[in-house]
Order: structure tokens, then C-alpha cells, then sequence
């Protein structure tokens, strides 16, 4: 796929002329409830054998407790770096909780457990400078999780390397459990919106044959666990859609009014899968939806036969909302076909075929210069295969992941942490264009693993499949009906532009320090600005911010 620009040089043709007050985006969400999530983080033991460590229950986990004895002990679990220079009103919050009972509030007083933050970690937690948050310690009851609820960041503590940490100590006396999960930082981003998309399995969601018995308690638990993981949107497998089980309907009439869904074909008939689609209204506008079902043949098989004799690839043209901003992107939602063990192979193959004929489609001249998501069920991995049914061992779907140019696979390295079936990488996955490189939150993409401890039975009653989900950060183009203004004081042209950047100014500024950002925060250039110019001819090519004072705008480099 080619990189394309067309769309965002039309939107930056002239400055910001107005600049807004943003709601808050998420800038740092870890649940620490799996290996990959926790290794963010990084343990440091300053006094004691005792450290900092995993639980894919309970999250991170320290105890001076060992061996029967309690230890003296020092220990900090440290971030890893965040830009907060433009988050205003940062805040980190988190679950956390102590036992046993009689020392669930052990050292208190001598301030135990604590949350800091820093804007320069020097790699020593005794030399860093670090702003204590004032989390509340006490703990009512050992071993009930409650909110940090949200401690603010200050300005001392904000930079393009910021840091959060928390600090365990315990005695030889006297040693408690703290764990901590469900870590997040939020902030005001001026610049940028930032979009959560999820995929899901729902396990024959309205079918009354096959999947979990309740329908009524299924499909409410679903409704239930996407307010609670709170995506833009909601990519959905194994749907059905009928008169008499009109599942998409349901579930956003159980969501609400700010919600909005749909399905292609409208009517699948009884328990006949296929991909559906649910979203909020005020971040997306679907565009349309139809079926991909015009591809070629492979491995000796139809297109058809090879998705599962026409389960074919839905897709949904959507606009993400950033500010006025309108962002088009094209979801490809699959549900591939499944494994037979018993079938010598031959699920494998419509696998593969089904992936190269999609290709094709999408390397051809209507989508090769489009933003492209492809999410869904797989049933394979993205490295190495699931099928025992063959002598293979290379993904059905290599022909995306070899093509490193157009696609990256951001889900391929994911170990699946329901290990229920032994402990191997995710059928449930994500491959972007390469037009969306820059945008897609670096090792963003997850499992949701919190959703199973908030619904009882959740694999028999909800579904057999645990949600999968990436981030997306997009520059937002300023818009009087999303926010509060103030009209800047000067405005920038040529816009696109090769070498000098020229500033126009009206009347004066209260500041003539230029910071030019990249569409990840980093500041990429900061210089003073000199005879109304700045010499850009440096940057490589692509979308940027300027700001100077309180105001911003953007521009295209070429």
C-alpha cells in the first residue's frame, strides 16, 4: 500500500485559527494482569530479598513476607516513560489492596505504600527527584480492591520522559501484601485524539443452538463488559442476526442512545455467523458496510469455499471524529475459517487461500492508499500455525505478516493468557496498513484480561474468546462545536511547505519559543523564533504541530 497524504494536506491547508479546550485522552493503561503488561514496568529492590512480581490474578504483588518471617524491604515499581509536556490535568489512577488482616494498614504512618511521579528518572530511584501523589493508604478491609481514585500529576513532574511509580516498604516486625492493578494515566491532550478499538468473538451471540445457554444473560454480559472496557469500537464475530434475534439491536439498545451498530448481511439467518460491527456515535460515523465477496480463488479452492462457503470479509467504511477532524478508515472484519483436526489439512488451506485472495483485494488500486484495519477471528496465529492437521508450520496468514512495507501485524507477538489450551500466541488478531503506522499507540494492542474476573462463569456464559484491543492517535483539527476557543495571534504559510516555515504575526505573543511536535508528542525541534521563520527543510516528511504560547497549529512537511 502506498502512503497517502492527500486527506491531511486538504485539512491543513491553513492554521488553527482557533485553539480548543480537549477532554481527556489515555496516555498510559496497564493492567499489569499479564507478563507483557507488567514487563512495561520495571522492578528495582533497594533494600531486601523481596521484590516486586507478577500474578496474573492479582497484578503486581510485593511482600516482605518469606519464609515463614517478615523483612525489612525497599522496593519501587517504575513506569516506563510518557510524554506529559502537553497533558494538562494528568492524572494516575489505579486498583489496589493489602492483607493479611491484621496488617492490611501496617506502617501507615511510616508512609509504606506510595505513589510518586518524576519528569527526569536518572535510573536510581535514591537520586531521582520525585513528587509524592498523597495516595490515601488506608485500606478498610484486607484484600477488597479499591480505587486510587485520581491523583493529579503536577507540572513538576511533567516532561517528555515523565514517570509514575509506587513504593513498597516493610520491616522485619512487620510485613503486608500490596497489590496493585488496573494502572492508568490520563490527560488533556491539545493536539491529539486517541481511539480504542476492540475485536471480539461473542460466541454464537444470539444463536439459540450452539454457545452459552442463556441469551438473555449473554448478551447483557456483553452489553455489560464494553461499558466497562469503554473501546470507540467494537469489531464482533459469530453474530446473528434474525427477525426473531435481532442481536445488534439489542445491544444498543441495552448500550444507549450515544451508541449506534450494524451487520452485514442485515439478516443472517438462524445461527448463521457473521461479523457485526458496534460503535460510538460521537468518535465514529459509519460511512457503509457490505461483504468483500468479489476475490480470486486459491490453493485449488473458490473465494467462497475457502470463507467458509461465503462467511466473507465484512467491511465497514468508518470516519474517527478528532475535533472536525474527519478520519477515514476502512475495518475489514473476518471470522476465518475454523480448525478440524480430522480434516487433513484442508481447514489450513481454505485459511491461507482465504488470506491471499483478501489480499488481493486489498493490495488493488481501491484500498492500497486507504487506512486499513483488518480485525477479527483468524483461528491461527499470525506467527507459526494452530492447525495439528498439517505438516506446516508457517501462518496461513505470512503473506500479510512478510510484507512489512504495507501491513504489520500488531497483535503477532501476544501469548494468549487463557491457557486453558496450553500456552500459545492469539487467533484473535490486528493487521494495519501501513498508512496508519504513525498513528497505531506503540505496544498498545492487548487482551482484555480484566473482562473474565468481572463476569462469574464468563466462559461459559459470555464467550469462549477473551477481547483483544489497540490503540489510535490521530492529530485533531480544531472545530467550535466540540469545545471553548481563543483566537490565536498568528498564523503560518506555505502550508504544505519544503524549507522555511514563515510565522505571521498579529499584534504580539506572549511567548516566541517554538516547539515542533511529531503525531507520537515528541518535540522534535525547539529553537527561538527568528525573523518570523523557522527552517523546517530538515524534518522529514509528514504532518507536525507548531506551538508557541498557548497556541497551536499544523502543518505538513514535504
Amino acid at each position: 500500500m502506498q502512503k497517502l497524504n492527500k486527506l491531511i494536506v486538504v485539512l491543513a491547508i491553513v492554521c488553527f485559527g482557533l485553539t480548543r479546550v480537549h477532554a481527556q485522552t489515555t496516555i498510559l493503561d496497564q493492567t499489569l494482569l499479564t507478563q507483557q503488561s507488567f514487563n512495561t514496568f520495571t522492578a528495582v529492590s533497594v533494600t531486601g530479598a523481596q521484590t516486586w512480581n507478577f500474578s496474573a490474578q492479582y497484578g503486581a504483588v510485593c511482600s516482605g513476607y518469606s519464609g515463614g518471617q517478615s523483612f525489612e524491604n525497599e522496593d519501587w515499581l517504575i513506569s516506563s516513560p510518557m510524554n506529559l509536556l502537553q497533558a494538562n490535568n494528568a492524572q494516575l489512577t489505579f486498583s489496589h489492596t493489602r492483607g493479611p488482616g491484621a496488617l492490611v494498614n501496617a506502617g501507615l504512618n511510616q508512609e509504606w505504600y506510595e505513589a510518586f511521579a518524576t519528569a527526569n528518572y536518572t535510573g536510581n530511584p535514591a537520586t531521582t527527584q520525585w513528587v509524592n501523589l498523597g495516595l490515601n493508604q488506608s485500606i478498610a478491609n484486607a484484600w477488597d480492591y479499591i480505587s486510587s481514585g485520581g491523583l493529579v500529576i503536577p507540572a513538576a513532574a511533567k516532561s517528555a520522559n515523565s514517570r509514575i511509580a509506587f513504593r513498597y516498604k516493610s520491616s522485619s516486625a512487620q510485613s503486608a501484601t500490596w497489590e496493585i492493578k488496573n494502572v492508568t494515566v490520563t490527560g488533556e491532550d491539545p493536539n491529539t485524539a486517541v481511539f480504542k478499538i476492540t475485536n471480539w468473538n461473542t460466541e454464537w451471540l444470539g444463536c439459540t443452538l450452539f454457545g452459552p445457554a442463556d441469551e438473555t444473560q449473554q448478551i447483557n454480559n456483553v452489553a455489560a463488559a464494553m461499558i466497562a472496557m469503554d473501546s470507540d469500537i467494537y469489531c464482533i464475530q459469530e453474530v446473528i442476526n434474525t427477525s426473531s434475534q435481532p442481536s445488534i439491536a439489542t445491544l444498543v439498545s441495552i448500550l444507549g442512545n450515544e451508541w449506534g451498530g450494524a451487520i452485514a448481511p442485515s439478516n443472517t439467518g438462524d445461527c448463521n455467523q457473521r461479523q457485526g460491527i458496534i460503535y460510538k456515535k460521537s468518535k465514529v460515523q459509519l460511512v457503509n458496510s457490505s461483504e468483500l465477496s468479489n476475490g480470486n480463488g486459491s490453493q485449488g479452492n473458490t473465494y467462497s469455499y475457502n470463507w467458509t462457503n461465503g462467511r466473507f470479509p465484512t467491511l465497514y467504511n468508518v470516519k474517527l471524529v478528532a475535533g472536525s477532524t474527519l478520519i477515514p478508515v476502512s475495518l475489514v472484519n473476518i471470522h476465518a475459517k475454523a480448525e478440524d483436526n480430522n480434516d487433513g489439512g484442508e481447514s489450513y488451506i481454505r485459511r491461507k487461500g482465504g488470506a491471499e485472495g483478501l489480499k488481493g483485494i486489498l493490495d488493488g488500486s481501491a484500498y492500497n492508499t486507504k487506512n486499513v484495519i483488518v480485525i477479527g477471528d483468524f483461528n491461527d496465529y499470525l506467527i507459526g500455525t494452530s492447525s495439528n492437521s498439517c505438516s506446516c508450520s508457517i501462518s496461513p496468514f505470512k503473506n500479510f505478516t512478510d510484507d512489512t512495507t504495507n501491513y504489520n501485524g500488531i497483535t503477532k507477538d501476544i501469548i494468549d493468557t487463557n491457557t486453558n489450551w496450553g500456552t500459545h500466541r492469539i487467533i484473535e488478531n490486528i493487521i494495519i496498513s501501513n498508512e496508519l503506522a504513525g498513528n497505531y499507540v506503540a505496544n498498545s494492542a492487548a487482551q482484555e484480561v480484566s473482562v473474565p474476573q468481572a463476569i462469574s462463569n464468563y466462559y461459559n456464559t459470555t464467550s469462549d474468546h477473551l477481547p483483544v484491543s489497540a490503540r489510535f492517535q490521530f492529530s485533531v483539527l480544531d472545530d467550535p462545536d466540540h469545545g471553548e476557543y481563543i483566537e490565536n495571534s498568528w498564523t503560518i504559510y506555505p502550508n504544505p511547505v519544503k524549507n522555511e516555515l514563515n510565522v505571521a504575526i498579529r499584534g504580539t505573543i506572549e511567548d516566541t519559543n517554538a516547539e515542533i511536535y511529531d503525531l507520537t508528542g515528541r518535540v522534535i525541534m525547539h529553537e527561538k523564533l527568528n525573523n518570523a521563520t523557522l527552517n523546517v527543510s530538515a524534518l522529514p516528511a509528514g504532518i507536525y504541530i507548531l506551538k508557541m504560547g498557548s497556541s497551536n497549529a499544523k502543518f505538513v512537511k514535504e
